[in-house]
């Protein structure tokens, strides 16, 4: 099945949603966001983001773009910061 079916989407909308997904991905990863770790579940994040924009009628790449970036960009700052976090509680607990 055509990836605008399963989505519901026209293939404009498709194409730009894979141009914008391509973009965000490579800025990221040049970036050190995406690796080997998070990089399959902040993929997901960004598609699922990419389709809820474009149903929205959002069809400039660099917009998606840059929409998946800073959705990709603020859950990986939430997972560093949470295992940060998770860290000084166990220090915190080996010093009581």
């Amino acid at each position: 099945m055509r990836a605008a079916e399963q989505t519901g989407l026209d293939d404009d909308a498709v194409k730009a949603m894979g141009q914008a997904f391509d973009l965000a991905c490579s800025r990221l990863i040049r970036a050190g966001v995406l690796d080997a770790v998070n990089i399959e579940r902040m993929q997901r994040l960004a598609a699922k983001k990419l389709v809820q924009l474009a149903r929205r009628g959002e069809r400039d790449e660099w917009r998606l773009a840059r929409r998946a970036i800073f959705e990709m960009s603020m859950a990986a700052a939430n997972e560093r910061l949470a295992a940060a976090q998770a860290v000084a509680r166990e220090t915190m607990a080996e010093a009581v």
